[in-house]
């Protein structure tokens, strides 16, 4: 790879750490990591090994500290074009000879390798106060996310400069949707007309992404069929960003 190219990971590593991953981090410390720490001072040795114990560490990991996914996944996603495009910083950025492509390919794959790494330092914490909880199924759980929802931000980010808005907007309607589809109320396609049904389907395949993501937390067998929907979604999403932002102008 050009050397050129990979000085430009220190920054992009910091950046990434301190402008947009913390927020998530912050907010988990508040969230998951005082319960946590509050929870397992003063209980007696053994406890969280019973049956209660247990059963309230699996609680709060699914409650709390997966929520580090989405969060982690949208600042990762968001602004990683579109933050450069608006404040001009790509006239700088690629004053000297770098690829544009090359520079934010490279940006997006930072930004997964460290997302993934922080969520597998968190899980590790987490199950070091509590219960053994898999720590490379939970790297892949959050890697899995970061195909579907980083895919999605590249593509709104080589569209738009409201990919922000964009992503959560996608992101809510293709949930909201799909929680209406498989409401069992004994309808076909939940109550909701043919063509919104048609529409859910054409949508990112958020059910199918939390499917996958608990039954790797579970240790139990993936629908590959799922998987493969996943993959395919987020890095046809990826693929197409990076067309149009060889194709596009930066300055628009």
């Amino acid at each position: 790879m050009n050397t050129r190219l990979l000085r430009y990971s220190r920054f992009q590593v910091p950046e990434f750490l301190q402008h947009r991953l913390a927020l998530p981090i912050i907010l988990l410390a508040f969230i998951a990591g005082l319960p946590t720490y509050l929870m397992t001072k003063n209980v007696p040795p053994g406890w969280m090994q019973s049956a209660q114990g247990i059963n309230l560490a699996r609680q709060m990991f699914s409650q709390s500290i997966t929520l580090y996914l989405p969060l982690g996944a949208f600042v990762a996603a968001v602004g990683v074009i579109s933050a450069d495009r608006q404040q001009g910083y790509f006239r700088f950025l690629f004053s000297k000879p770098v690829n544009v492509l090359a520079y934010y390919a490279q940006t997006y794959i930072l930004h997964a390798i460290v997302y993934v790494i922080v969520f597998g330092l968190i899980v590790w914490g987490f199950g070091a106060y509590t219960i053994h909880f898999s720590v490379h199924r939970s790297m892949e759980a959050a890697l899995l996310t970061f195909v579907l929802v980083g895919g999605l931000g590249l593509l709104f980010g080589a569209l738009t400069r409201y990919d922000g808005a964009a992503l959560i907007a996608v992101y809510i309607l293709a949930l909201m949707l799909h929680q209406l589809v498989t409401t069992p109320n004994a309808l076909p396609n939940g109550g909701l007309p043919d063509w919104l049904a048609f529409i859910e389907k054409g949508l990112p395949p958020v059910g199918k992404l939390d499917a996958v993501r608990d039954h790797l937390y579970a240790g139990t067998a993936l629908d590959m069929a799922q998987l493969w929907h996943v993959l395919g979604y987020g890095g046809g999403a990826a693929l197409l960003g990076f067309i149009l932002l060889r194709r596009l102008p930066l300055a628009r």
